[in-house]
């Protein structure tokens, strides 16, 4: 069953992500301010963020299950504990890479709820 949780996770994730990212003043602040890595295909660049997610979608449910946690509620609490890493990350990227702040708020939002929605899934199966 975990296995499950960890798979509709990764989907459901990838899919709140890439609606966040349609909403026109989102995706215009992104193109406007971002610059993708050159050379990297669309298809390749779509395959790490679903990557991204499964190993994240892994690390809550081996979380969850050490810690003999179940269900929906402490899956989304221990998510959105877990937000505080890329709040770090982004905070650095903003003092020390110049990343600008909306940016870096939106980066931040979307790692916010993909952490939620994977913690909330997880949990649901285990």
């Amino acid at each position: 069953m975990v296995i499950l949780g960890v798979a509709l996770a990764t989907v459901v994730s990838f899919i709140a992500s890439a609606a966040l990212y349609a909403v026109p003043p989102v995706s215009r602040l992104i193109t406007s301010r971002s610059t993708a890595r050159p050379g990297i295909p669309i298809a390749v660049q779509m395959l790490l963020v679903v990557l991204r997610s499964l190993i994240v979608s892994c690390l809550l449910a081996g979380l969850l299950i050490a810690a003999h946690w179940h269900g929906a509620g402490p899956g989304a609490l221990l998510g959105l504990a877990l937000s505080l890493l890329p709040l770090v990350l982004l905070l650095g990227g903003v003092v020390h890479e110049n990343t600008p702040v909306p940016v870096a708020a939106i980066h931040l939002a979307d790692w916010i709820a993909k952490l939620i929605i994977i913690g909330l899934l997880v949990g649901l199966f285990i």
